[in-house]
């Protein structure tokens, strides 16, 4: 007894050394600033399903699951590449890498978005070729020009407010362009335009935000700032080399859009087969799911920062928080994931209306794989951390490659219970398989 009793003060003084610590005091401001975030796109995603009903927001699944697909060429990824890097020079004091890192972000941003804007075009005739629609492409391609803007100064800014630890600006900034997009998506969407609305109202949102982050950066950053005044990331975004970092960030965004891939695919592909009202009975509790998952996103975020950070000082550290942060996140999850389809029966009827409740019990088929996807909160983060985000996109790859022929099989022939088993066995071998290889590696050099 006496022993239990031991090792049990030593758990709570362990947790709170934990709760001091500035990393979970970042990781809850963070998970304030989330929450209010995933309310804002709940509230918007439920009136926008009320409104739209289950055939027109089969199509407005489609759309925007087309435009997160086709926005892997955007190499959204670069970002959490950089933030490595400049997290990494912010820990050393090397204001040139900072600068030139941030620049190199931007610069990569705007080529790549002036190549997408010229294959939009594409997006119709895409849609119409898997779907039968042209208008889903056009819809499509209202969204990734608002992501094109988004990945502008936005992404920027974030890079630079995190690694600077101005987490509360960088949690500010997320919630305000979520609510702008989110709620004049939701106001065009009440006011008559349907899905073109909600396209719009994202692409509107979008300028708004580029240019309050534009007139707001350099009053945010300090006087002794190790980050540059947006003037200087501009100048640097022309002078610095795109070899410089590219190979690296890269990667980082190939990976990083290889998780794209495994989130929006299913949907996407499910249309290929499924009458527009099924896409909806497969995206509402697919989306539920996520939702209730979200709230463990900000601890993702914040390692991105973390695991470079003690990297730089001991690989035991890293390899110490790393299991730690697996272990909570897988129990964290598998709470999360069992509360969401105890409560679902209720919510689904109060929220989303008779209509939507026939999808209510595929809410139960998506908790093994919520229980995964904690598995796989660090991953991310870990492969970037080390440098061996190669070995994720190979295990990724293999994953989809085996994954995508099985799963379109599933969905022809057990329709959306189909699509459930897809996504539970794409997530569970994926993170399974990553965190194995981690502990392995990160045992050996520990």
């Amino acid at each position: 007894m006496s022993r239990m009793l031991i090792e049990a003060e030593k758990i709570v003084i362990k947790i709170q050394d934990m709760v001091k610590g500035v990393f979970f005091k970042n990781v809850i401001t963070l998970q304030m600033g989330s929450i209010l975030g995933t309310l804002t796109q709940a509230v918007a995603g439920i009136c926008i399903a009320r409104i739209l009903q289950p055939e027109l927001f089969g199509i407005y699944a489609l759309a925007f699951s087309l435009a997160s697909l086709f926005g892997i060429f955007m190499a959204t990824g670069v970002g959490d590449g950089i933030t490595s890097i400049v997290a990494g020079a912010y820990a050393r004091g090397d204001k040139e890498t900072i600068a030139d890192a941030l620049g190199f972000l931007l610069k990569i941003a705007s080529i790549i978005g002036i190549v997408v804007m010229l294959v939009l075009i594409s997006l119709p005739l895409l849609s119409n070729l898997l779907y039968h629609r042209y208008d889903i492409g056009l819809f499509a391609a209202i969204v990734i020009m608002a992501s094109i803007i988004s990945n502008l100064l936005f992404s920027v800014s974030q890079v630079a407010f995190q690694a600077e630890r101005k987490i509360g600006v960088a949690t500010f900034f997320i919630f305000l362009d979520l609510l702008v997009r989110w709620g004049l998506s939701l106001l065009l969407v009440f006011s008559g335009y349907k899905i073109l609305g909600a396209a719009i109202g994202h692409l509107v949102g979008a300028i708004i935000i580029f240019s309050i982050v534009g007139f707001s950066w350099n009053r945010l950053l300090s006087a002794d700032s190790l980050f540059p005044k947006l003037g200087q990331v501009i100048r640097s975004a022309i002078a610095v080399s795109w070899k410089r970092f590219i190979r690296y960030s890269f990667w980082v965004a190939l990976d990083r859009n290889m998780a794209t891939l495994f989130s929006f695919l299913p949907i996407s592909m499910a249309g290929i087969y499924f009458i527009s009202s099924d896409v909806a009975f497969y995206k509402i509790p697919f989306g539920f799911t996520n939702l209730a998952l979200s709230l463990l996103g900000p601890v993702s975020v914040m390692l991105n920062i973390e695991f470079p950070r003690l990297r730089e000082e001991s690989l035991s550290k890293m390899r110490s928080s790393f299991l730690n942060v697996t272990f909570y996140s897988i129990l964290f999850s598998a709470f999360l994931v069992v509360c969401a389809a105890i409560i679902s029966p209720i919510a689904f009827k109060i929220l989303y209306g008779e209509s939507f409740m026939p999808s209510v019990k595929y809410v139960y088929g998506f908790i093994i794989y919520g229980v995964f996807n904690g598995l796989g909160i660090g991953l991310g983060p870990m492969w970037r951390a080390i440098n061996k985000v190669k070995v994720s996109i190979l295990i990724n790859t293999v994953v989809l490659a085996i994954g995508v022929p099985m799963g379109l099989y599933l969905l022809k022939h057990y329709g959306i219970w189909g699509g459930v088993v897809m996504v539970t066995a794409w997530f569970a071998i994926s993170h399974l398989v990553s965190f194995i290889y981690l502990y392995r590696y990160l045992s050996s050099r520990s």
